[in-house]
């Protein structure tokens, strides 16, 4: 039997690449676009249909082409009877009117907006404060073509908004009757309030201090003053404290004071109520 050689071979090993046409190179760029926005498209609208917020969108004419449900839940009203519908049927003639002159606005001018509070009813024929905000929508072309925005339910929080307000109208009505001068400081020791007591003894008024501290810790008090201060956070209360304070035209005056630090919301410091007897 023959001994069989290895034949020798000169040429390099190449790897074979695949030949790919100009035309297929773009079918296959185009096909790989059309999937990432495919996905993209998708992922957005998963993230669309799971938030909170009421996330709309509406034709020049102001009708809902497109909406997650969470506007469903905003709205008070099931989907069927907002598809295609023109928001202002879900507004009072007011709001209606304020809504067309709004959209109209971005329709002219392309600025969008945000922050804009309507009252709407709901299926219930309940009242909702919603907040809304709106931009453009343009084709390719960039013409106006409707509008997309997002919409919250704020009625709880303005609910809450308009008790505290009622509740700080009725405390002031309250402390104005007090005949000693009494001050409301924030927690870091700005003027909230001041009753007319304390204009007729020290002579700021609520105008001159408003959001400002009151100057009227005498020369070399300071020390003193810091230490009050942190005592009263410490503790909650100072029920007497004799010391002394200036007014606006520079007077000293022998003072006692009370000080309590309060709460609007259970558990945290809202600011200090300080009452002063000369």
């Amino acid at each position: 039997m023959k001994d069989v050689k290895p034949v020798k071979n000169n040429r390099s090993f190449e790897k074979v690449q695949p030949q790919i046409s100009p035309d297929e190179d773009a079918s296959v760029e185009g096909n790989l676009l059309v999937a990432c926005e495919k996905v993209s498209s998708e992922r957005y609208q998963a993230f669309v249909e799971n938030i909170d917020e009421g996330v709309y969108e509406v034709d020049i004419h102001g009708n809902f082409l497109y909406f997650n449900q969470s506007l469903c839940n905003v709205f008070g009203y099931p989907k069927e009877e907002i598809q295609f519908q023109n928001f202002t049927k879900f507004m009072t003639e007011e709001y209606s009117k304020q809504a067309f002159e709004t959209f109209n606005r971005i329709y002219k001018t392309g600025q969008g907006f945000s922050d804009l509070i309507w009252r709407i009813k709901d299926k219930k024929g309940e009242s909702r404060i919603i907040e809304f905000s709106a931009n453009q929508i343009t084709d390719e072309d960039g013409k106006i073509i409707g509008f997309r925005g997002i919409a919250r339910d704020i009625s709880n929080k303005f609910r809450i908004q308009r008790a505290l307000k009622e509740s700080e109208r009725r405390y002031k009505t309250l402390l104005d009757f007090v005949p000693h001068p009494l001050v409301v400081f924030t927690l870091d020791g700005h003027v909230s309030y001041l009753n007319p007591a304390f204009t007729r003894i020290f002579g700021w008024s609520l105008d001159e201090l408003a959001g400002k501290r009151i100057p009227y810790i005498p020369p070399g008090l300071e020390e003193e003053t810091s230490g009050n201060i942190r005592k009263l956070f410490e503790d909650g209360i100072i029920l007497r404290y004799e010391t002394q304070r200036l007014t606006k035209d520079d007077r000293i005056l022998d003072v006692a004071f009370r000080a309590a630090v309060f709460s609007e919301n259970e558990g945290e410091p809202s600011g200090e109520l300080v009452l002063l007897r000369d």
